[in-house]
């Protein structure tokens, strides 16, 4: 008996342990789409066991060993659903992953952290790399014109290299400063201090003389070609957490980084040219003639030849009035020139990554092919993780030398030149006079090639850096420092010879040179601590941290002048007389902030961020504020009774936020009484106060309010958002300007002023073709702001009355109501509100505003096979100045040329047009209404809506089994244009630029090549 209890205990034990024996196998197995495409870089893990984890090789095959023969693999890859698999003792295995939703999944950067477009409670509207890539631009701000909801962008200028302007859902301030109203631009979380301020100190054609803000942009030294991806943050939830510095939204921008797998070299190149997009006809020599000679008649006056006579006419009484030429043709008619060139290395293991890329890129522009932008760049970063996965750090980083040769004026300011003025004798000198008679006593005439003798140099440097280390400290816990650095250099110079100077009218003028630099310094620590726990069905992340900021600025402008020789015009030592201006400042900042994020079951979705800003702005007992924001959304779509009911409905998100962010751009020590030296008495230096004591001036604060709903229809083949946002901008923080009798230019102080942005954003994509041949696209983004000053006591007895109106657009339109061409006497007329006979500030009326009233972008893409189309309308609904706006003190009839518009006069009494008759005389009363009524009226105003094609891109790939015969990755040959077309009814050069005197936006048209190995 016993030996049968024996017997079956052995056997019993035997059996049980059959699986101990049995419990490890070989598998291979291979990981592909459902369409067959293998997966490289795949991640396959077994379920409980953290070292057996691989990843797929580019056959999209793997390899395990020694593992359970019932395990459970987790298969996933980025774009496609995570799926498990039971082994269930099997040797091989194919696995085919369905492809998820790209957009709902796709991975976007936030603020210290991503997110995916699905679990986001903020507002947050994503560039990718892929889009840039189509466009021919060399600032990343041109490439997202058009692109992204609630984001305003205008070009100053088509002169290579210059600025744009920004605005993320409107104007916020009442001060006229630009940076009041400028994003935070962050690059591999470095703040880029330069931000979108002019770089160039000096005068260059980039700069704007009539209206405009203008010059060059310290953005044209980041090179597009090293951007991953741009982020626009817009709401409080997404911004709130940036405190003061995110108080007009924040654009991110992310570098390329590596990917594990085989080494990858990536070259491109492309080349092509520019023309200006759209002017207006000026007139031939004979119709400028009959303009002329008919303004004298109109004005009771007989061209002379005499200059002490009121007739005195030298253009069309001494010089050749048979002579023509096309100032437009010749100034800003030549064909601007482009090449590019990109060359980058990638690649390493699961542990460590890298990339290192560089880039060239030149333009010339339209005024000479001699003059060019040149801009050579670098950029690396470099990822590395422990093998026990508790160390990883990321050090990124990149140098760019941007050097701009320009001349320093605009040349466009001198289309309107008399056509049969004579510019170079026969010997191809410079002319100064023609006939006894000085360009410069003719209506301050001047000679416009001079311009080419001149020297204008701008070269720009940005290198910066970011060392981001993470350590695992428990299995829920990490601690994060990011480090980072950027310096910002520029060195300009500027040579006037005395050949450029009017011999004639300005002998007393010698040669010149000015010279400028500058230098910013910044650095930023911010050490953080993650927590991320799973609790029953949800998961809380939450971050704490900290950041120190120190800034130093530094720049020097000599002007020297009274050189002995031209020779020596390079040498500021060499000059009789020297100027200096020294300006450098120290800014420091320092933060504490916080965010808990919670999400239950992937559908109920609640984030908290919390910020306590420092600034060195402020006076004592004022340097610290506090913000915040609350974000929250509800994936209604995971619930039972919409899944089982609405089928058509496969993804429905409803999200709202609220928050407080603020704002600190004032400048440094502007709570202090600051003094400049900018006169002399009795040749001695003296001082001058600047700016008035006021240690009082608080924060302005911004709040801001988002509702908004997302909605997938038909497996997300339509995907729809939609966002209404109200912010609300109080204690409205200024530079108020003072009259000169108080001594000083302006105090820094708040005023009780409230403005408010409200609006409606939509964005909507549709997949409207997705076979296997013919694929397309669509995506269009729709904003309708609103501006409003809601409030503003003591408004009647302050320096704005008069500029601002409450209840109306900080750019409201309040002016005399333009009335047309009197009928019978052929002048402008305007409305005479009290019927006092006398037109003053009285007489304003409110007119609309020049804020857009929509705006937005529609892109379409279509695939078929190796083919790939894109193209951008950019579109905008809007009021702009027209080119009487520039040409209102010289009305037509006078000495200078006109479009030829101008035609379409008033001849006679009887005649309805919107001309008014031509003049030559200051006290006609034709000149009192143009020059002093117009400019001050809503007839300079009109219709500057605008549809633009934007972009289009043509690529060709060539297949996949020519390239593997080969050894390449990818060859791809692309054409691509920017600019191609506009159509609108705008009177005046362009739209987008609205200014007669600027060169309006160039017509771009490249192609190149792409090859990958």
């Amino acid at each position: 008996m016993k030996k049968y209890l024996k017997y079956l205990l052995l056997h019993a034990i035997l059996i049980l342990s059959l699986p101990v024996f049995a419990q490890t196998i070989s598998v291979k197995g291979r990981v592909a789409s459902i369409n067959g495409k293998p997966l490289e870089g795949a991640t396959i893990t077994i379920k409980g066991d953290q070292h057996q984890a691989t990843k797929t090789n580019e056959n999209g095959g793997f390899q395990f060993s020694s593992i359970s023969a019932n395990s459970i693999m987790i298969v996933s890859n980025i774009g496609y659903v995570t799926q498990e698999f039971n082994l269930e003792n099997r040797s091989s295995i194919t696995i085919k992953l369905i492809e998820s939703n790209k957009e709902l999944n796709e991975v976007i950067i936030q603020a210290y952290g991503t997110t995916t477009r699905k679990l986001n409670t903020g507002n947050i509207a994503k560039v990718s790399s892929e889009e840039i890539e189509t466009q021919p631009v060399s600032n990343p701000l041109a490439a997202l014109e058009g692109r992204v909801a609630g984001l305003n962008i205008n070009q100053s200028s088509g002169v290579t290299g210059s600025s744009f302007s920004v605005e993320i859902r409107g104007r916020t301030s009442l001060d006229q400063s630009l940076s009041k109203n400028d994003p935070l631009f962050v690059i591999d979380g470095v703040i880029f201090e330069p931000g979108n301020q002019p770089a160039n100190l000096l005068m260059s054609a980039a700069n704007n003389l009539y209206g405009g803000q203008g010059g060059l942009s310290p953005l044209n030294s980041i090179n597009p070609s090293d951007i991953e991806s741009i982020e626009v943050l817009k709401d409080a939830d997404a911004t709130a957490i940036y405190g003061s510095r995110g108080a007009n939204g924040v654009i991110l921008i992310t570098t390329k980084k590596g990917k594990s797998g085989k080494s990858k070299i990536t070259a491109s190149v492309y080349s092509g040219s520019s023309k200006v997009t759209r002017t207006m006809s000026m007139l031939n020599t004979q119709q400028y003639i009959q303009m002329r000679e008919e303004a004298f008649k109109n004005d009771g006056l007989v061209p002379s030849s005499d200059p002490l006579d009121a007739g005195y006419a030298p253009d069309i009484m001494l010089w050749d009035t048979t002579r023509y030429t096309d100032f437009k043709k010749l100034l800003i008619g030549n064909t601007a020139h482009t090449s590019d060139a990109q060359i980058s290395l990638s690649g390493g293991n699961d542990l460590t990554q890298f990339f290192i890329g560089g880039g060239y890129h030149k333009e010339t522009n339209v005024f000479s092919n001699s003059l060019d932008d040149i801009r050579g760049s670098t950029h690396f970063s470099i990822t590395h993780n422990s093998e026990n996965k508790k160390f990883n750090t990321v050090f990124s980083g990149g140098y760019s030398n941007d050097k701009n040769n320009l001349v320093s004026t605009d040349l466009t300011q001198y289309i309107n030149m008399p056509p049969n003025v004579l510019l170079q004798t026969p010997d191809g000198k410079l002319n100064w006079e023609e006939a006894g008679v000085s360009l410069a006593t003719v209506n301050n005439l001047v000679n416009p090639l001079a311009v080419f003798l001149q020297t204008r140099s701008s070269s720009i440097e940005n290198l910066y850096g970011n060392l981001l280390m993470g350590y695992k400290v428990l299995p829920s816990l990490d601690f994060k420092l990011n480090l980072s650095y950027n310096t910002f250099r520029t060195d300009e110079t500027a040579i006037n010879p005395q050949s450029a100077i009017d011999p004639y009218t300005y002998s007393y003028i010698t040669s010149s040179s000015s010279f400028a630099n500058s230098f910013t310094n910044n650095w930023n620590i911010e050490p953080q601590l993650s927590y991320l726990k799973r609790i029953g069905d949800g998961k809380i992340d939450v971050l704490i941290g900290s950041s120190w900021q120190e800034k130093r600025y530094k720049a020097t402008v000599i002007q020297a002048s009274d050189f002995s020789s031209d020779l020596l015009l390079n040498n500021p030592d060499a000059a009789g007389s020297l100027q200096a201006d020294i300006n450098q400042s120290l800014y420091r900042y320092e933060a504490a902030f916080g965010r808990v994020n919670y999400n239950f079951k992937e559908k109920y979705l609640l984030n908290i961020s919390f910020r306590r800003d420092g600034s060195s702005r402020f006076g004592p007992d004022k340097q610290f504020a506090d913000f915040w924001a609350l974000g929250s959304a509800w994936i209604f779509s995971e619930e039972s009774f919409v899944k089982n009911n609405i089928s058509f409905l496969s993804f429905g998100k409803i999200r709202g936020s609220y928050g407080v962010t603020g704002n600190d751009q004032i400048g440094d020590y502007k709570f202090m009484k600051l003094w400049g030296s900018y006169n002399t008495y009795q040749n001695v230096a003296s001082l001058n106060p600047t700016t008035l004591y006021n240690p009082d001036f608080k924060w302005e604060t911004n709040k801001k309010f988002e509702a908004a709903i997302e909605l997938g229809f038909i497996k997300d083949r339509i995907f729809l958002s939609a966002s209404y946002y109200r912010n609300r901008s109080s204690n409205q923080l200024i530079n108020y300007p003072l009259p000169r009798l108080t001594g000083a230019f302006n105090v820094v102080e708040n005023l009780p002023a409230l403005v408010q942005n409200s609006g409606l954003e939509v964005v909507l994509t549709t997949k409207n073709l997705t076979g296997s041949g013919l694929k397309w696209s669509t995506s269009l983004n729709l904003t309708i702001p609103r501006n409003k000053l809601i409030s503003f006591p003591g408004l009647e007895l302050s320096s704005y009355n008069g500029l601002y109106v409450i209840g109306q657009s900080l750019s409201v339109i309040n002016r005399y109501k333009y009335l047309g061409v009197d009928p019978e006497s052929g002048i402008y007329t305007f409305d005479d509100v009290n019927k006092d006979g006398i037109l003053n500030s009285s007489d304003y009326q409110v007119s609309g505003n020049t804020d857009p009233k929509f705006y937005g972008g529609i892109l379409n893409t279509f695939i078929y096979h190796q083919f790939q189309l894109d193209f951008l309308f950019q579109f905008k609904k809007q009021l702009g100045q027209n080119y009487l706006s520039q040409l209102y003190n010289i009305p037509p009839g006078f000495i200078g040329n006109q479009p030829e518009i101008v035609t379409n006069r008033w001849q006679q009494p009887g005649d309805h047009t919107d001309i008014q008759q031509y003049t030559e005389s200051y006290s006609s009363n034709a000149m009192l209404a143009s020059n002093v009524y117009l400019n001050q009226s809503n007839g300079i105003y009109s219709d500057a809506s605008f549809i633009r094609l934007k972009n289009i891109s043509v690529s060709y790939s060539l297949p996949k089994l020519f390239l593997k015969k080969n050894k390449m990755s990818d060859c791809m040959f692309f054409i691509s244009a920017q600019n191609l077309l506009t159509i609108t009814r705008y009177i005046g050069m362009d739209p987008e630029t609205q200014n007669f005197y600027v060169l309006p936006p160039l017509k771009t048209i490249t192609a190149g090549i792409q090859i990958s190995l």
